[in-house]
């Protein structure tokens, strides 16, 4: 019994302190979207997005000290770095391929309408909080599952271990046999 609490206090915390599935939903859509890579400016932007989502569900209280406050103080924060990405973008005048980039030269060919910086800004916000939150809140609810389910994950396991075997050790697993994960796909919408 002690180690199942342990077990479960440990998985707990695995869920609750910068998860990472989080961080790494988190770091693909930032370097897709903005071509952030791992660093102090992931950082900041990781804890300023999780005070965010902490303050969208969280009881719309906007006094000092609460969630929601804090939410709108992460989200001053998200612009503000935002806004310095963007001038330092404008003004080296190097070419990236992301988001970030297509929405600075978008109406520059006058085709369509130029987006404003403030537009830009809260499209990316709402890219990357939708980037990393669906991943990786399918990612924290597997492992949840498979940890209360051990026939679940020996069934998983198996299912893994049986492609293994078809492959020689330094031989990657290939999109077919992904496909063919029957049980592995079904796992995010396993339900008790």
């Amino acid at each position: 019994m002690a180690k199942d609490i342990t077990e479960s206090c440990v998985l707990v915390s695995y869920l609750t302190d910068f998860p990472f599935p989080f961080q790494m939903a988190l770091l693909s859509a930032l370097r897709q979207i903005a071509g952030v890579t791992a660093g102090p400016l992931s950082d900041a932007l990781k804890t300023e997005l999780y005070t965010l989502v902490l303050g969208t569900i969280s009881l719309p209280i906007n006094l000092p000290g609460t969630s929601y406050y804090q939410g709108f103080q992460a989200r001053k924060k998200l612009v503000s770095i935002l806004e310095q990405m963007i001038a330092e973008r404008r003004s080296s005048g190097d070419a990236h391929d992301d988001m970030l980039d297509a929405l600075l030269r978008s109406g520059d060919d006058g085709t369509r309408e130029k987006i404003s910086d403030e537009q830009i800004i809260d499209l990316l916000i709402a890219l990357i909080y939708s980037g990393y939150e669906t991943m990786s809140t399918t990612s924290m609810m597997a492992v949840k599952y498979l940890s209360e389910h051990p026939r679940a994950l020996e069934e998983l396991r198996r299912e893994h271990l049986d492609i293994r075997k078809g492959k020689s050790p330094d031989e990657a697993i290939s999109y077919d046999d992904v496909k063919s994960m029957t049980f592995t796909r079904a796992v995010p919408f396993l339900r008790r």
